[in-house]
Formats: structure tokens, sequence, C-alpha cells
């Protein structure tokens, strides 16, 4: 038996995934949406592995398949790293990985600015209009964004300065990936994310020798908001973790 766990983004917890609900329900799924604690860096990574832990040995007859949206990414791939063989799928959802030739030609202004916008962004700090367009297409009803922008969480300033920070670490993290290869980890790329380039998203699927889709017309929360894309997502997910 298949049992899916779900790990959000930054600024949101995991009514992110409701959307979906209803089509995992009606597929008869097993599976756990996670709050993930974003007081540290820390905190974060010990939730994720501890929840998937707890699962584990409550249903030690589930094959454990991990999805992780956005900076869910990054923690699903860090549970998979440390739990290995226990772990039977990664799917990582519109998160990337920047590669050396783009950080190269990154520089420190443009850096610095992107931080201080990140900051005010997840911070809560930024206006509706402001923030909607870059993680929605018009295919997610606008009273859709608005339900999920209700929802959202204004991040503390310590978390926020830890997470830029820890950015710069995450090659490192995926330098000798122990969870790799086409049957293992799918990665679901967004093309017209405006939140993850999709070169960001093509490095990570070629760092870890991954499967992929790509969704055309797709936002960086429209795989899972938009009735467009989700149940594909969900038949997609549900596809890969037969095989």
């Amino acid at each position: 038996m298949k049992h899916f766990v779900f790990f959000h983004g930054i600024g949101i917890r995991s009514f992110f995934w409701e959307s979906i609900r209803p089509l995992l329900d009606r597929e008869n799924i097993r599976y756990s949406f996670i709050d993930l604690d974003f007081t540290t860096m820390e905190t974060g990574f010990n939730s994720a592995l501890n929840s998937v832990e707890n699962i584990a040995k409550n249903h030690p007859d589930r094959d454990i398949i991990l999805v992780g949206h956005s900076l869910g990414g990054l923690f699903a791939g860090y549970v998979a790293y440390k739990l290995g063989e226990r772990i039977d799928k990664l799917i990582i959802v519109a998160s990337g990985l920047s590669s050396q030739k783009k950080k190269k030609k990154s520089n420190f202004i443009k850096k610095r600015f992107k931080k201080m916008m990140m900051k005010l962004m997840f911070g809560g700090y930024m206006p509706y209009w402001v923030t909607q367009p870059m993680f929605f297409t018009d295919h997610t009803p606008k009273d859709v964004q608005r339900q999920l922008w209700t929802k959202t969480v204004r991040e503390d300033p310590k978390f926020l300065k830890e997470f830029l920070n820890y950015r710069n670490s995450w090659q490192k993290f995926y330098d000798n990936p122990h969870f790799s290869g086409p049957d293992n980890v799918l990665c679901i790329i967004n093309d017209k994310d405006n939140i993850i380039p999709k070169y960001a998203s093509l490095s990570l699927k070629d760092h870890l020798n991954a499967s992929y889709k790509i969704y055309e017309g797709a936002g960086h929360n429209d795989v899972v908001t938009s009735k467009k894309f989700n149940q594909k997502f969900v038949n997609d997910i549900i596809s890969f973790s037969l095989i």
C-alpha cells in the first residue's frame, strides 16, 4: 500500500494542499499533509524527518512517497537522504537548483536586491496584488487565490534570515545525492513559474537524474490550486508511485 506525504513551502502551511484532498480521496489514496515547523531551518528539517519516521513506524507495511512543493522539496529531499531505502519515491514540485554557470553571472547587487524582496514578501509586507501574480496564473480562480492569501503565514524574521543564508549551501546538500535516478525521483516543472526559474528546475532534474514532467502554462502554485492542472498532477504522482 502507498502512503503519500506532502510538504508545503514557505509562507504557507499544509492548507496549501486542500485543493487536491477530494481528488486523493476519490482515488482512495492514503496520505498525510504535514505542517512543518519553520521556527528555524533546523526545526524545519527535524519536523519533516520526525513526521515521516512516525508514519513509517505506525504503518510499516506502507510504501512512503514524499511530495515536496517549492521549499518543501528541499525538506522532502532531506528526509529521503536520511531514511534511504525506507522511502519508496521522491517527488519534487516547483523547486530547483542554481547551476554554477548561473551563479557566476549573478552580481552582488542583484543578489542583495533579490534577498531584500524575498524578506518583504515572505515577511508579509507586500500587498496581495503584487504577490499573487508571482505565484499564480489566471488558471487558478481569484477566489481560490484570495482564500490561500488569507491563510498565508508571516514567517519570523529570524527564520527568513537563516533561510536566505542557507540557500547558498543547497548546492552542497545535493552534491552527493543518495536518492536519485529516474525510477526513484520525479521533478514536476511549471514553465510559467515566476518564483523558481525553469533553468533551476531543469538543473535539479539533471543533478538527480530524475524523471520529469513540464506543465505548460502553469505558475508556481497552479499545479495544485488549478483544476486545469491538479487532476493531472494527482494522476502523475500516482502513476509514478507504481513504477
